[in-house]
């Protein structure tokens, strides 16, 4: 089963207002496999219910990457496969945007955020403000 899903849309009140889905959730190889032969069934198992007439299309960015550290989807299990799901409500389609790295590239990079994490949106002034900075 996958690990670290997590529901966007039950994170921030902005996106549980759009007519979209958005999920997080991140897997070994071997299980990524698994969803590339029954994506729909891999989902229902997480609780993201797709509906029949929804396609669902995905996206590895970096495939030969996966392809090069886990032949055949197999691993030692230092691959992890990211994956962003959004859609399926209002639109016709799911879409998956997959990512594959290693273990250690988890809490490596710092990151820019746009808010503080205890907030929901960027603050409509500070938008402003680095709007007026890029030009």
């Amino acid at each position: 089963m996958p690990k670290n899903v997590v529901d966007l849309s039950a994170r921030s009140r902005i996106v549980r207002a759009e007519p979209f889905n958005v999920h997080f959730w991140e897997c070994t190889s071997l299980e990524f496999k698994a969803y590339l032969g029954k994506p729909r069934e891999f989902l229902a198992k997480m609780g993201i219910e797709v509906p029949m007439d929804c396609r669902i299309e995905t996206v590895i960015e970096n495939h030969d990457w996966l392809g090069g550290e886990a032949p055949n989807f197999e691993s030692e299990g230092d691959t992890v496969v990211c994956n962003i799901g959004s859609g399926g409500i209002d639109r016709h389609l799911y879409r998956v945007v997959s990512y594959a790295h290693g273990r250690s590239a988890i809490g490596e990079f710092s990151k820019q955020l746009l808010h503080k994490a205890n907030q929901q949106q960027m603050k409509e002034k500070a938008a402003h403000k680095k709007k007026r900075k890029a030009k």
